[in-house]
């Protein structure tokens, strides 16, 4: 085996290292030469024809002369390599209308996405379970991202990434059956940590905090479902998955024991009212009250189950944006621009005792406690003129009431009609 080496890497980002040196290949990263030169290593198998390196480099874009535009990326290419101190002599060989990289004389070239693969393969092949393992987590270390991250919108990118995550998708839940057999609970949160980072859409939060709770960390995994919940419930706007609420259950069985000082846990409390307050830089009150979707129904049934002592004093109000005619918005950025500006009328405008939440991308609902039927209107003019202040004068609202002692008979007349 050769003693010198050239170390390619294209997995969370691009590097060529010589004998463990880096080899700058200038500072745009989005260079039109970088991206062919990374085009042709993503095809070392069997090189790559012209037609489909133009296509690739240039997106069909109409080129006065491809033949020409060609040619002058692959100059810049080799005279970059070059200039980097990269070992070669052509860099791109070009036969026959297939292009390839060159292999320096004297030098092992290793790909990470090549070896990537191969580990892949032969941990799906192998039979004995240990074997496989170790090919996996071989595998895990070179996946340090996303395939080329700078121009992972591009197809011939994005054709690669599916692949190569339908692998470590595979990987991952090998691992993790492996790890839980072993009850090597370090390894498995370390391995869904990685997972949960590279690919934030995956789901892969769920089994950290499963990994958290089997490794008896219960606050960090307590605070890790609350993040969780809060991206489901508000920024997806879609129901907690039931192996989340199934986290939560084991969470809240555990967390108990965690400490019996009723003072650390006011503490605990009132840190977090601290840091609301500061979030809003308001030192002099809390202003109302904002939560998560779930979080409201909860504060809701309570005031319903203690409507008798309070009295009909509690209405809940939905507040919808419109356009000025009172349609649903469909601009999306005007539409998310006028959200957060009702968010934050809404915590203007509401007193320190009301809850409000968000319930789609186009509404808000609130608990006004202790208002009357008549001062709703009032509540209302009062959100829609500091809605106006920070979203301009076009920005419009619509809005209905019910109090909570209506909602039963609500209900019950709404089932009626369902039966008729």
């Amino acid at each position: 085996m050769s003693e010198n080496k050239i170390d390619i890497q294209m997995l969370g980002g691009f590097s060529i290292s010589v004998n463990g040196q880096y080899m700058g290949l200038g500072q745009n990263n989005k260079a039109n030469f970088l991206k062919l030169i990374q085009i042709i290593l993503l095809n070392y198998k069997k090189g790559i024809s012209k037609r489909e390196l133009i296509d690739g480099v240039f997106g069909y874009k109409d080129l006065l002369d491809e033949n020409n535009s060609l040619n002058n990326l692959l100059h810049q290419a080799r005279t970059q390599l070059k200039k980097s101190g990269v070992p070669g002599k052509r860099y791109i060989e070009g036969k026959k209308g297939i292009y390839y990289i060159e292999k320096p004389e004297g030098y092992e070239v290793t790909l990470d996405v090549k070896t990537y693969t191969d580990d892949c393969r032969k941990a799906a092949e192998a039979e004995d379970e240990e074997t496989k393992a170790k090919l996996y987590e071989q595998a895990l270390e070179l996946y340090k991202g996303e395939l080329l991250p700078e121009f992972s919108t591009d197809n011939w990118v994005i054709v690669e990434s599916v692949k190569l995550k339908h692998l470590f998708d595979e990987l991952v839940l090998f691992l993790g059956d492996y790890y839980r057999k072993k009850e090597d609970y370090t390894s498995l949160y370390k391995l869904y940590s990685k997972a949960s980072q590279i690919y934030p859409d995956g789901g892969w939060q769920i089994n950290v905090i499963d990994a958290l709770i089997l490794r008896k960390e219960y606050k960090e995994a307590y605070e890790l479902y609350n993040k969780t919940a809060r991206y489901y419930l508000d920024d997806l706007e879609v129901p907690l998955p039931d192996d989340l609420i199934k986290c939560y259950e084991r969470i809240y069985d555990d967390i108990k024991v965690v400490s019996d000082d009723i003072e650390e846990i006011q503490a605990g409390i009132l840190e977090r009212d601290a840091a609301l307050k500061n979030s809003k830089g308001d030192s002099r009150s809390l202003g109302s009250y904002y939560c998560a979707f779930s979080s409201f129904i909860d504060v809701y049934n309570v005031l319903r189950r203690n409507l008798v002592r309070r009295g009909n004093s509690i209405f809940m109000m939905l507040c919808t944006l419109v356009d000025y005619e009172g349609k649903p918005i469909q601009n999306q950025e005007k539409l998310s621009a006028r959200a957060e500006a009702l968010k934050n009328a809404l915590y203007a405008e509401l007193r320190q005792g009301d809850v409000y939440t968000k319930y789609s991308s186009s509404q808000y609902l609130l608990l006004l406690i202790g208002t009357k039927k008549e001062d709703c209107g009032i509540i209302y003019h009062r959100i829609s003129k500091k809605l106006k202040e920070l979203a301009g004068s076009r920005a419009e609202l619509k809005y209905r009431i019910v109090s909570l002692a209506e909602i039963p008979s609500v209900l019950e007349n709404a089932k009626n009609a369902d039966l008729l």
